[in-house]
This record gives C-alpha cells, sequence and structure tokens, in this order.
C-alpha cells in the first residue's frame, strides 16, 4: 500500500511538472509576442535599417497567386485576329480586366450601400429583449432586515419609431444619395481615364513600331552609302576619311535601331499597366499605318468647351460632392431642434421568489407600455455650433473646388483643342518633309556615284531622310494621341461597341 501510495504521489508530481512547464512556455511565448514588452521586434531597431518580419510571417506578406495579374490576355468581346488586338479590343479587355476599374465600382456600391443605411432611420425599430436572472436584494422592514431571493425572466417586445426630426433624415439621406451619385460619376471618369491610358498606350506601341521600320530603312541607307563609299575608295576616288565618315553613320544607325527597340519594351509596359496584366504578357497591335488620321474635330473651342462643362463626369461628381455637403450643413443645423417619437413595449414577466423563508410564490404576468417621448439636447458644450462651422467649411471648400475643376477643364480642352491642330498641321509639313527628303537624298545618292557631291552633301541628305521618317512616324502618333486627348478633355470619349 506504501509503495502504491508513493508510486501515486510520483505520478502527480510528474503531472505538476508537466502542467507548470507548459503554463511557463506558453506564458513566455505570450509575453515574447507582446509589443510592449520586446518593441524592438515589431518595428525597426534602427533608424537606418530595413525592417525584416519575423520568421515564418515573411510570407504573410506576400501577394498570393490568384491576387496577381495576369500574364495572359483575357479574351475581349471585341474583336481580335490572331495576336494583333485592334484598339476596340484592347480598350474591351482593360475595362473588365483594369484593377482601377474595379476599384472604383466597388466604392460606386459601397455608396449605394451607404444610401440605403441612410434610408434607415424612415423606419420603425423593433427589437427583442429577453433579460434574466438571479437576484438576492435586502430591504428594511419595521424593526427588521428581508431578505428577496427572486428568479426571474422578462421577455419583451420593444417598437421605436421616430416621428419628428426637424430635418435630420432628410438631411442624411440627401447627402448620401449624392455621395452615391459623386461615386458613380467618379466611376465613370474612371473608365475614360483606362481608355484614355489604353488609347494612348496603343499609339506609343504602333509609334515605336514604325520608329523601329524607320530604323531598320535608315540602317539600310547607311549601307547603301558605305557600299557606295567602299567602291569608289577600291577605285580611288574617294578617300579613307570619307569610308570612315560613313561607317560612323552605320553605327549610329545601328545605335538608333537599338534604341527604337526599346522603345518598343516601354510602351508594352505601360500598355500592360492599363489593361491591368503582367508586362512579360505576349502583345501585338496593328502598326500606326493601318490606323485611320482624323481630319478635323467638327467643332470650335467654344463648343467643346461648353460640351466639356456639361459632360465631363468629375465635374459632375464635385457637383454632387457639394450637394453632399449642403446636405450635412442642412443635418447640423437640424441638431439644434428636438426630436419627437413613440416607444412601445409588450411582454410577460415571470417569476419566483421568497422572502425570510416564507412560502415561494410563483407568478406570469404580461406587461406593455406606450409613450411619447420628446428629446432635446439644450447645451452641449458647443458641439453643435462648431459643427455647423465645420460643415459649412467643407461645403465652401467643396465649391471652390468645383471652381479650380472647371478652370482646369477649360484650360484642358483649350489646350488639347490647339493641341490637336498643331499636330494636324505638322502631320501635313511631316509628309511634305519626307518626300522632300526622299529626293534629296536620292539626287545626292547619284551625283555622288558620279562624283559631283561629296560625302558631307551625300550624308547630310541620308541624316535628313532618317529624321523625316522618324517625324512622320511621330507625327502620326501625335495626331492620333491628339485627337484622342479631346475627346478625353471633353469627356465624350468613346466606349468600345458591344
Amino acid at each position: 500500500m506504501r509503495f502504491d501510495f508513493d508510486m501515486r504521489r510520483a505520478r502527480w508530481k510528474l503531472v505538476l511538472a508537466a502542467l507548470s512547464f507548459s503554463l511557463c512556455a506558453n506564458g513566455c511565448t505570450y509575453f515574447a509576442d507582446q509589443p510592449e514588452v520586446y518593441p524592438e521586434k515589431f518595428a525597426p531597431i534602427e533608424s537606418d535599417r530595413a525592417w525584416t518580419p519575423r520568421s515564418g510571417a515573411a510570407n504573410e506578406y506576400v501577394i498570393p497567386m490568384q491576387a496577381r495579374p495576369p500574364s495572359t490576355l483575357p479574351e475581349p468581346r471585341a474583336t481580335a485576329s490572331g495576336n494583333k488586338y485592334d484598339l476596340y479590343a484592347l480598350i474591351d479587355i482593360a475595362l473588365s480586366n483594369n484593377p482601377d476599374t474595379r476599384q472604383t465600382w466597388y466604392q460606386a456600391r459601397a455608396a449605394a450601400d451607404a444610401y440605403g443605411v441612410s434610408r434607415a432611420p424612415y423606419y420603425p425599430v423593433i427589437s427583442a429583449q429577453i433579460p434574466g436572472g438571479y437576484e438576492r436584494q435586502l430591504f428594511e422592514l419595521p424593526g427588521q432586515n428581508a431578505v428577496l431571493k427572486q428568479w426571474q425572466i422578462t421577455p419583451a417586445l420593444v417598437f421605436t419609431y421616430t416621428l419628428i426630426d426637424f430635418g435630420r433624415r432628410d438631411a442624411g439621406a440627401a447627402a448620401a444619395r449624392a455621395q452615391l451619385a459623386a461615386a458613380n460619376f467618379s466611376f465613370n471618369r474612371k473608365l475614360q481615364d483606362v481608355v484614355f491610358a489604353t488609347q494612348r498606350a496603343f499609339y506609343s506601341i504602333g509609334a515605336a513600331k514604325a520608329a523601329v521600320l524607320a530604323a531598320e530603312q535608315n540602317l539600310e541607307l547607311a549601307k547603301t552609302d558605305d557600299d557606295s563609299v567602299s567602291r569608289r575608295v577600291d577605285l580611288g576616288l574617294a578617300t579613307q576619311p570619307e569610308l570612315l565618315l560613313v561607317r560612323q553613320r552605320v553605327a549610329q544607325s545601328r545605335f538608333d535601331l537599338a534604341s527604337a527597340h526599346l522603345l518598343v519594351r516601354e510602351a508594352q509596359a505601360n500598355m500592360a499597366v492599363a489593361l491591368g496584366v503582367a508586362a512579360n504578357t505576349a502583345l501585338d497591335v496593328p502598326t500606326l499605318d493601318s490606323l485611320p488620321i482624323p481630319a478635323g474635330l467638327g467643332s470650335e473651342v467654344d463648343q467643346l468647351i461648353e460640351t466639356s462643362l456639361r459632360s465631363r463626369p468629375d465635374l459632375a461628381a464635385q457637383v454632387a460632392t457639394l450637394d453632399a455637403r449642403r446636405a450635412d450643413v442642412a443635418r447640423t443645423k437640424a441638431a439644434f431642434y428636438p426630436t419627437v417619437g413613440v416607444t412601445g413595449s409588450y411582454g410577460e414577466q415571470s417569476w419566483n421568489y421568497r422572502i425570510d423563508g416564507t412560502p415561494k410564490v410563483n407568478d406570469t404576468q404580461p406587461q406593455y407600455a406606450g409613450l411619447l417621448s420628446v428629446n432635446w439636447d439644450l447645451f452641449t458644450g458647443f458641439k453643435r455650433l462648431n459643427d455647423v462651422r465645420q460643415a459649412e467649411a467643407a461645403r465652401d471648400a467643396a465649391g471652390a473646388q468645383l471652381k479650380s475643376l472647371e478652370v482646369d477643364a477649360i484650360s484642358s480642352v483649350w489646350r488639347a483643342y490647339y493641341e490637336f491642330q498643331t499636330a494636324l498641321s505638322r502631320y501635313d509639313y511631316a509628309k511634305a518633309l519626307l518626300a522632300a527628303s526622299q529626293e534629296s537624298y536620292a539626287a545626292n545618292l547619284d551625283t555622288y556615284r558620279q562624283g559631283l557631291s561629296t560625302i558631307v552633301e551625300l550624308l547630310t541628305a541620308d541624316r535628313d531622310l532618317a529624321n523625316a521618317r522618324y517625324t512622320i512616324v511621330q507625327s502620326r502618333a501625335d495626331l492620333l494621341t491628339s485627337s484622342a486627348a479631346v475627346a478625353y478633355a471633353v469627356g465624350a470619349i468613346e466606349m468600345p461597341r458591344p
């Protein structure tokens, strides 16, 4: 028996030791994870050292695979041929795939839900209340103290409804409705932002690809000059310095070709951002030569300005924001007045109690109430006065912001209009310059081969032709981009056809 008792006592000691160790380990781990105890684990230790997440937690801050941008282009609803996506197909992909549009869409949906919340005070509030429990209470009787011991439960339905609030609900709903309109117009403008970014990237890729083609043609020109000079050197009709000059031109042409290829990659990266896909996504677009050139705008600048003031979603969003701020002013002023409401309740009270050993009493009785209440805060430490001043300042700030946006809109339309007109003229000049440069180069090459012009004249004509080719490419891209910029500034940007 003594041995069994010792064994049981040893087992209990082991259990208590294990329990103590577990509590100590868990307690030490708990305190080790508290920022109050070890703040250096939760913030950078020094001002010149990068912060490193604790071991095992680094993966918590890595973007999950399902949240990363796709590396393949989604199928557009607009037309696409092979892997060459036309402009409407790319715009369709950008609108459905760009995270910026989805973000503003969710914000608009949240604003719609907020408007629904603002309508809730128009409805009554019905709640169920079921208090219950045990109570022991002392109270005085003549010549002695009594003890009341009681179990009770009181289920009830409570009805509350505001009859008059002097405009609080109306102002709150008006503010939420205006904020909803502002969120919707902001979403519309974000769509236009994405469309314009896609157009600009599309024209940039087309221009960069055309620049590559022009650089390849310029390299062929330089090689042609090299062949002509080399033959003349072999015949003793040209000097070695002339050959060095023309080979310098060949090297410059190869450098320009490499730079043109880099511009294509940069333009593809910008397009990937506009589409909301990874930059390494395979993407090919048509060249600018296949795109029609706009002949004009069809409207004068004053008409376009007037259209922008009526059509731009960002201006409409700011107007709605101003309306919301005005509603906020009305709501803060209504807080000076009382609220009038009704409150009703109905329930049952069940209990049993005993007082100092008396027989236990059990009973159930209905209870109900109907009340008309008036609530009026007479003094709140000037809070309501300052609320009104704050709301009025926010309203005036929104009005000033609207004026600023209006000025910016007029300026952007004015600037985009004349940039388009200039781009249109420059494109015509670029075509004439290219034709003249081609004729000049052909003439200089022919006369150089006949020994009637110098290598400097030939290389000058070569350089002018190369610059003319780059100029026609850039002017074509500028004309297309400026045409899209006018539509964007006016707020009438074209969406893809369904």
